[in-house]
């Protein structure tokens, strides 16, 4: 996956370079461009896959079989708001945890690898660089490091980032990607595994 991962930073980078506006739905269709600059045919690619445990949920990307494995992807796009307002941070930290919340259940329920793609603009970054917020190890997690999330990690967590996360899990978080794209924004990939699997670097 890592040569996805490359290509699709390349090409977000171009986009944000050029100006293009961009919703969270042309992040997702800029990685599908980058699976189909690696070989994968449309066919092998279904978008809003049925979550196997959350009911009524969609998995944003599902590759049934890349490389012999199946892959489930959820995309987060955290954009300036217009005006040039402040976004509501501490609840939109609670929104991607609770995308890592799903993506462990599904990797925890039918055995597949499951990353949470996530891009951003500077403002949440420099929220999530800063210690006192409680998420820079989360942010600044290298490739093939992990850090696992569980209750101890969550429970110090402000009342509207836990009310918004809806409930505590347990999970590991693995660095897989990371790179700095043009117009002060970022991109950062982690792959989601249930907290007993043994942790060490993957594979591609």
């Amino acid at each position: 996956m890592i040569e996805i991962f490359e290509k699709f930073g390349e090409l977000l980078n171009e986009r944000f370079r050029r100006g293009v506006v961009t919703t969270e739905d042309s992040v997702r269709y800029t990685f599908f461009a980058a699976l189909l600059d690696a070989g994968v045919t449309p066919h092998e690619v279904v978008l809003e896959y049925p979550h196997p445990a959350i009911y009524g949920a969609k998995i944003d990307t599902w590759l049934p079989s890349y490389k012999d494995r199946s892959i489930a992807l959820e995309f987060k796009y955290d954009r300036d708001l217009p005006g040039g307002k402040n976004q509501p941070k501490t609840q939109k930290a609670g929104y991607i945890f609770k995308d890592l919340h799903r993506q462990v259940l599904v990797a925890k329920e039918i055995g597949v690898r499951s990353f949470f793609v996530y891009v951003t603009s500077e403002e949440m970054a420099v929220y999530f660089r800063n210690p006192d917020n409680g998420y820079a190890e989360f942010w600044g997690l290298q490739n093939g490091k992990e850090i696992d999330i569980d209750n101890h990690y969550l429970s110090n967590k402000p009342k509207t980032f836990l009310n918004t996360l809806g409930g505590m899990f347990q999970a590991k978080v693995m660095g897989i990607f990371n790179r700095t794209l043009s117009g002060g924004n970022y991109l950062r990939v982690y792959e989601v595994m249930p907290s007993e699997r043994q942790s060490g670097s993957r594979g591609s």
